[in-house]
């Protein structure tokens, strides 16, 4: 194997407080009791079903993810991917500011993955990839991604 061109880490913590665990308890609670009222029963279930899926994928995802550039693939945390599964990559920015990288993949249900960065790696990122990926112009986050990084989702 030869040795990694560009690697950085990141932390992915949500930091959430007491406040936003009761909201969200609140809500599912009672989406399910109205739905379980209303006879609905299968939404109730799916509601319950969809918290605590969040649930178990935030306690059980990595607080600090590794990722390393390679001439061959890009590894994020443990997987690898390499270049002939990514068709582009994009900056998306929020202000000025680069806030993550999103490769978008030939996957069928996986479509893109974001990572992390520090605005001051770009060009760094941007020389690692070069010749591997085509660059995507410059994308800014969606009204819905803004939302879900709001509400810390």
């Amino acid at each position: 194997m030869s040795e990694y061109i560009y690697e950085w880490e990141f932390d992915d913590t949500k930091e959430r407080w007491t406040l936003w665990y009761v909201i969200a308890l609140s809500i599912v609670i009672w989406l399910s009791i109205w739905w379980f009222f209303t006879k609905q029963y299968w939404m109730s279930f799916i509601v319950l079903l969809i918290a605590w899926l969040v649930y178990f994928v935030d306690n059980n995802s990595e607080d600090n993810i590794e990722v390393k550039i390679n001439d061959l693939w890009i590894k994020i945390s443990e997987t690898f991917y390499n270049y002939t599964n990514i068709n582009s990559y994009a900056f998306i920015y929020r202000w000025q500011d680069a806030e993550f990288l999103r490769l978008f993949l030939n996957k069928k249900w996986i479509k893109n993955i974001d990572v992390k960065i520090n605005n001051n790696n770009v060009d760094a990122i941007k020389n690692a990839i070069a010749g591997n990926i085509i660059e995507d112009a410059k994308i800014e986050l969606t009204f819905i991604e803004k939302v879900i990084q709001m509400l810390k989702l």
